[in-house]
């Protein structure tokens, strides 16, 4: 059966004049050889059936670092914070974060032009699906699905920049092409108004072969997301982070407003409640020790709401270690402190180091195991054993100057011989709607008693004990957000939830020093001696709250820029 992430014909078509592709770039351009007419494409449901294919292609993002036509990135987003450590020098991340290099000249968004072209397929598709003859339930699903996807391009924009340039339309010719920024409520009135019609016409389900595709639950979703954002710190507020004369509604609200958070949690409260009409569950089944795992590794499970699957293979080169011939993605000893004991308490790391280093292991949160190639741990049937002591020098200690290695999101037959294997990136699971209700919660209402259960609900599948009672909103505040660092590990949250939550020039997470481990041997025993060190001095700069537009736009006149670039 055809399937829309399995059948993929990339068609470029000229629909812009030379004015706007002076003004998003030579992505507009026309494919050598391609010859289909735009009507050609509406004359029948089949023909529309590619071009919404290569919406999905455009517009559905990924943190996969597999650097092609769509993203140049090659390492995740996750190792330009404190969660993990990008081996290979020259990976974009060490020139443009962790040196606190970023720049208008420097490009950091590597989707900025892939948004655009996601953008203007969205808007074709919304102006001329009606003509399609085929049905009207059809012709609304589609219309649905362009206006997710437009969507989720504006809210990625809106989290990178704040507010952005709005196209809601195919230009004509006699019309001005250099649009300007909108205002921050503006571009979130836009986005949220994408997704109530997406929410109206979208289906709660599709049939088994069309997995992949946007549903009524991915808009909730994505409006959950999105007014959680506005809500947080960095928008919801008076005051930028750094003064905009004359601009700051380009990048706050202008004003605090509690009620944002409220209106966050009946989002994300809304999205919870419709998710079993979209055959959405919390992997529970799998047992407490496995849980977790089976969500990032076990393809369509029930909890993904929505993946990017064009690609169904990935080269996991750019994560495997360099011992199974990759680039290598090390655990930070920053992140790896997070992962509390199973008994809920904070584990004893001591800074001098210790003679106890397995023990420690054991002792930790479930997920841990579950997510990270530890010394000591079990990869696959052909690498049953990973191996990073300092002394005697183990087999995969190359670049692991955090002492593990991050395993999430490897599929586990990935390896030196195999580095191409199945695997799809999670855009929205169901989890993270539970944590979104938490924190929203929290900060409309303090701690209530809805906001425990959402949360412990999280930790309990993983067998970690629920909150303690009695949490003050600061610190219900606080443990949600470490509890959010490790159910959504290496997702591409991290660094973005940081920055919301104004805390990235906290030291040890965007700035300062980044820890790792070396690991000796203890002669006669089983245990391990970890002494921690300090592998890396990181920088960030207060304009790094948020992304710079490219100065060969800004120059163009029509674009301000963000503060302090």
């Amino acid at each position: 059966m055809k399937n829309i992430y399995f059948t993929l014909s990339i068609i470029s078509i000229i629909l812009f004049t030379t004015s706007c592709e002076e003004m998003f770039g030579d992505f507009l351009e026309k494919a050598p050889g391609v010859d289909v007419t735009e009507d050609l494409i509406f004359s029948s449901k089949t023909q529309v059936e590619t071009f919404v294919t290569n919406a999905y292609y455009w517009g559905i993002h990924t943190d996969m670092a597999f650097f092609d036509i769509r993203d140049k990135k090659d390492a995740p987003i996750s190792t330009a914070c404190e969660e993990a450590e990008a081996v290979a020098p020259w990976l974009w991340v060490h020139g443009t974060w962790n040196t606190g290099s970023l720049s208008s000249t420097v490009q950091a968004d590597h989707r900025w032009k892939t948004r655009w072209t996601a953008i203007r397929i969205c808007n074709i598709l919304i102006e001329r699906i009606g003509e399609v003859p085929t049905n009207v339930s059809y012709i609304s699903q589609v219309e649905g699905e362009a206006r997710f996807i437009r969507a989720l391009n504006y809210f990625e924009m809106f989290k990178h920049y704040g507010g952005v340039p709005i196209v809601d339309h195919r230009f004509q010719i006699d019309e001005d092409m250099k649009i300007r920024r909108s205002t921050l409520q503006q571009t979130l009135d836009f986005i949220l108004a994408d997704c109530e019609v997406a929410i109206n016409q979208l289906p709660e389900t599709y049939d088994p072969q069309f997995r992949g595709r946007a549903t009524k639950l991915a808009a909730l979703a994505l409006k959950s997301k999105v007014l959680l954002f506005a809500a947080s710190p960095q928008f919801n507020t008076n005051k930028p982070v750094l003064d905009f004369p004359g601009h700051n509604d380009l990048i706050c609200f202008g004003s605090y407003d509690q009620n944002r958070w409220q209106v966050a949690a009946d989002a994300a409260k809304a999205a919870l409640d419709a998710a079993p009409a979209s055959k959405c569950f919390l992997i529970t089944n799998q047992g407490i020790d496995k849980n977790y795992k089976y969500v990032w590794e076990q393809l369509d499970n029930s909890e993904i709401i929505l993946a990017e699957k064009i690609n169904q293979k990935n080269s996991f080169t750019f994560f495997l270690p360099p011992s199974f011939g990759g680039f290598g993605i090390t655990l930070t000893f920053n992140f790896q402190k997070y992962y509390e004991k199973k008994d809920g308490t904070v584990q004893n790391w001591d800074m001098n180091g210790g003679n106890d280093l397995n023990k420690k292991y054991e002792e930790l949160d479930p997920r841990f195991k579950q997510t990270i190639a530890y010394n000591g741990s079990y990869w696959n049937e052909k690498h049953p054993l990973v191996v990073t002591t300092t002394e005697p020098a183990g087999i995969d200690l190359k670049g692991c100057v955090g002492g593990a290695w991050v395993r999430k999101p490897i599929p586990g037959i990935a390896d030196i011989s195999k580095p191409t294997a199945y695997g799809h990136w999670t855009v929205f699971r169901l989890a993270e709607l539970y944590l979104n209700y938490a924190e929203a919660l929290n900060e409309a209402q303090g701690p209530v008693k809805e906001a425990y259960d959402a949360v412990n609900i999280i930790r309990a599948r993983s067998g970690m004990p629920n909150f303690p009672a009695g949490l003050s909103q600061e610190q219900f505040r606080e443990k949600l957000r470490n509890e959010r660092a490790i159910e959504l590990a290496f997702d591409g949250h991290r660094i973005f939830d940081e920055r919301r939550w104004l805390i990235s020039d906290t030291e040890g997470l965007m700035k300062g020093n980044m820890w790792g481990i070396k690991i000796y041997a203890i002669p006669g025993s089983k245990e391990f001696r970890y002494e921690p060190y300090v592998f890396s001095v990181r920088t960030f700069r207060k304009r790094m709250y948020l992304h710079p537009f490219m100065q060969t736009e800004v120059d163009k006149g029509y674009l301000v820029q963000n503060p302090g670039y």
